[in-house]
C-alpha cells in the first residue's frame, strides 16, 4: 500500500522557500551567467509547479481555450479569408486602394514548379503595409497591395525564362496592422519556395540592388530567373550556388512539402461545413 504524502510537510517547505528568497538586488549583483541559470531552473520550477496544481485540481482545465486575439488565430482567419477570394491573372491587375496580403500561384510549365502548377500552393506570399501605420479606410491605406503586385509582375517580365501569364494572385485587404500577422501564418503554412524564410529561391521580393553602395550577391531567384538588369550590373557577385544547386533544393522542397489541395490548405475543423462548401466551389 503506498505511503500517504506529507502534504501539510510539502505546503511547509513551500512556504519557506518562498520566506527565504533573497532580496532582488541581490541577485542582479551576481554574474550574468549565474543570473541566467538561476533564471531558467525558476521558469522550471514554476511550470512543475504549475502543471503538479493541475493535476491535483479536482476541477480539470478545459482542452482549448479560443482567443480571439491569438496572431495565430487570427491569421488562420485572414489566411482562410484570402482563400475565399477569386484567383486573378496577375497580368490583368487594376489599380485599387488598400493594404494586406496576398498570394501567387503558378500555372505555367517550367520543369522546377510542375508540381505545384494548377495547384492552391503558392509559390509565393507577402504583405503591402499601409501609407500611414493606422490608416482605417482603404483610401488611407493608399494603393500599396497594387503597387506591390506591380512590382513583382515588372520582375516576372524582366525575367527570361518566366511569362506573366502564367501567373494568378488572391489578394485581401486587410485592417492596418494586421497584415504582417497574416503574412507570417502563410509562410509557415505554405512555405512557398520564393519567400525568404524559407531560403531556397529568395530575392523575388527585391526592389533593386546598387554595386555602388555595397558589395551585392545576386540572389538565387535571380540565379534562376536571369533578366533584371540591377542584378546583373557589374559589381554585384555570383551566387554561391549554380541554378542547378538551386533547383535541385527545389525539387527536394516539394518532395517533403508536397503541394495541397484546396481542402488541405487551411485546416478546418467539425462545425465548419459552411467554409467547407465555399471552399469546394473554389476549386472546382
Amino acid at each position: 500500500m503506498p505511503a500517504t504524502p506529507d502534504i501539510d510537510g510539502f505546503r511547509k517547505l513551500l512556504r519557506e522557500l518562498l520566506e527565504s528568497l533573497p532580496k532582488v538586488d541581490q541577485v542582479k549583483a551576481a554574474r550574468r551567467n549565474v543570473i541566467h541559470n538561476l533564471k531558467s531552473e525558476i521558469d522550471l520550477a514554476i511550470q512543475k509547479l504549475d502543471e503538479f496544481a493541475k493535476a491535483v485540481d479536482p476541477i480539470k482545465q478545459p482542452v482549448k481555450v479560443f482567443d480571439p486575439s491569438d496572431p495565430h488565430t487570427i491569421g488562420q482567419l485572414i489566411a482562410l479569408t484570402l482563400l475565399e477570394q477569386p484567383r486573378l491573372p496577375l497580368a490583368s491587375i487594376e489599380s485599387f486602394y488598400g493594404s494586406g496580403v496576398y498570394a501567387v500561384y503558378y500555372k505555367g510549365d517550367f520543369p522546377a514548379y510542375v508540381p505545384i502548377s494548377g495547384t492552391d500552393t503558392p509559390i509565393y506570399v507577402g504583405k503591402a503595409d499601409p501609407a500611414t501605420h493606422n490608416a482605417n479606410r482603404p483610401e488611407e491605406q493608399g494603393s500599396k497591395l497594387y503597387i506591390r503586385l506591380t512590382d513583382h509582375l515588372r520582375s516576372i517580365r524582366a525575367a527570361t525564362n518566366l511569362s506573366d501569364s502564367d501567373f494568378d494572385i488572391r489578394c485581401l485587404v486587410v485592417k492596418s496592422a494586421w497584415q504582417s500577422t497574416a503574412e507570417t501564418y502563410l509562410i509557415s503554412h505554405f512555405k512557398p519556395i520564393w519567400n525568404n524564410e524559407v531560403k531556397i529561391c529568395f530575392g523575388f521580393g527585391k526592389h533593386g540592388d546598387s554595386a555602388k553602395t555595397r558589395g551585392n550577391k545576386v540572389s538565387p531567384w535571380d540565379t534562376v530567373h536571369p533578366g533584371r538588369s540591377w542584378a546583373i550590373k557589374a559589381g554585384n557577385f555570383p551566387n554561391d550556388k549554380t541554378a542547378a544547386q538551386i533547383l535541385d533544393e527545389i525539387g527536394n522542397h516539394f518532395v517533403k512539402y508536397p503541394p495541397m489541395k484546396m481542402l488541405e490548405a487551411i485546416p478546418l475543423k467539425a462545425g465548419d461545413d459552411e467554409y467547407i462548401e465555399k471552399l469546394e466551389e473554389i476549386s472546382e
